[in-house]
C-alpha cells in the first residue's frame, strides 16, 4: 500500500513538471471589447425633406435637410424613369429659408429645342430669385447642367419670341431690364436696360 501511494505522487510530481514545460499560449486583450468605437452622434439639429413632381415620363424627387430654423438644404435630386433610378444630381450648397421657397420645376422649355427643362431654385430675395437649369439632352435622355443661368434674376421665358427676360429692382428706385438670346446652344444677353435714381 505505501508502494502504492509512493507511486502516484511520484506520477503527480511528473505531470506537474511536464506541464510547465509546455510553451505557453500569449494572450492578447481584445482591442474591439476593451475600446468600444465610439458612435457618431445623431444629428437631432435637422430632419429629412422631400418634395416630388412628375414629368412627362420621368418623376422628380427633391431630397435634403430642414433645420430646426425651418432652413432647407437641398441634397439631391433622383430621376426614375420606368420606376428605375435613371440619374441623380447633387448639391453643394443650395438652400432656402424655408419650405414654400423649396421650388423646383419641369414644365418650361428654356431652349426652345421642344423638350421640358428642369429648374431648381438656387437664391430667393424679398423680390428676386434665381434658379439652376439642367436641358433636356434628347440623345443620353439626361438633363445637362447649364451653369451661365444661375445668375439671371427673375428669369421668365418667352416662348413666342424665344427668350428668356430677366426683370428686377435694386432698392425702391433701380429698376433693371435684360434680354437674352439662344445663338449656338449659348445663352447671350442680347439688351440690356437700367433705370436708376438715387432720389435725385
Amino acid at each position: 500500500m505505501k508502494y502504492v501511494v509512493f507511486f502516484v505522487v511520484l506520477t503527480l510530481i511528473a505531470c506537474n513538471k511536464n506541464s510547465e514545460n509546455l510553451p505557453q499560449a500569449k494572450i492578447t486583450a481584445d482591442t474591439i471589447s476593451q475600446n468600444p468605437t465610439k458612435e457618431e452622434p445623431k444629428d437631432t439639429t435637422t430632419v429629412p425633406f422631400s418634395k416630388s413632381l412628375e414629368g412627362g415620363r420621368y418623376f422628380f424627387i427633391l431630397e435634403g435637410r430642414k433645420e430646426t430654423s425651418d432652413v432647407i438644404n437641398f441634397k439631391s435630386i433622383n430621376i426614375f424613369y420606368k420606376r428605375e433610378l435613371h440619374q441623380k444630381i447633387i448639391f453643394d450648397t443650395v438652400s432656402v429659408l424655408n419650405e414654400s421657397e423649396a421650388y423646383f420645376d419641369i414644365t418650361k422649355d428654356v431652349n426652345f429645342d421642344g423638350y421640358k427643362d428642369l429648374e431648381v431654385v438656387n437664391q430667393v430675395g424679398n423680390y428676386w430669385s434665381t434658379s439652376s437649369f439642367w436641358l433636356y439632352d434628347k440623345k443620353s435622355r439626361k438633363f445637362n447642367y447649364y451653369k451661365p443661368m444661375d445668375t439671371i434674376i427673375n428669369p421668365k421665358v418667352d416662348t413666342r419670341n424665344k427668350l428668356i427676360l430677366s426683370d428686377y429692382h435694386v432698392g425702391p428706385s433701380n429698376f433693371y431690364s435684360k434680354v437674352y438670346q439662344w445663338k449656338k446652344d449659348k445663352l447671350v444677353m442680347i439688351s440690356s436696360q437700367a433705370d436708376e435714381n438715387d432720389g435725385l
